[in-house]
């Protein structure tokens, strides 16, 4: 969860502009988490997303 918190302030708030309400900020979040899970490939994953291992996981 740390790891997330950190690639989430140091990736990607880092590169979007600072939320001016509430509503920019939950439509960043849900923006980050889809990200993070369905994007982004892990090399501590074998290049899987987060979501791909976690499929790949549960059908061994």
């Amino acid at each position: 969860m740390e790891r997330w918190w950190n690639d989430f302030k140091h990736i990607w708030m880092d590169h979007h502009p600072r939320p001016a309400n509430l509503e920019e900020l939950e439509t960043l979040v849900k923006g980050a988490i889809d990200y993070f899970n369905r994007k982004r490939a892990y090399a501590s994953k074998n290049g899987l997303t987060a979501e791909q291992f976690r499929n790949q996981a549960v059908s061994c």
